[in-house]
């Protein structure tokens, strides 16, 4: 589920819904960089962390399959399918 989010609006007590820092950046890759920020903002980067389930729920999820007794061909698709939400068959 990805939402896209704003261009945050600068100044005093308006923060950005993420971590941010500087960079300076050479003016020939500048657009880019710029391209690369715009994806992150409307929601299609590859790179946001947040896109993997968090380790407590890998954790449960891994005991809930490995009770299940099934082969570890059939376990691993399970859990990488838990993880990353879409179906893996190896």
């Amino acid at each position: 589920m990805l939402t896209t989010m704003s261009k945050p609006v600068g100044g005093r007590g308006n923060k950005a819904p993420y971590e941010t820092t500087h960079v300076r950046v050479p003016v020939p890759i500048k657009p880019e960089i710029e391209r690369l920020i715009e994806e992150f903002r409307e929601g299609k980067s590859q790179r946001q962390e947040n896109s993997l389930m968090p380790l407590e729920d890998a954790v449960t999820t891994a005991r809930d399959i490995l009770k299940q007794k099934k082969s570890a061909r059939v376990s691993v698709e399970k859990m990488l399918t838990a993880i990353y939400g879409q179906d893996v068959e190896l």
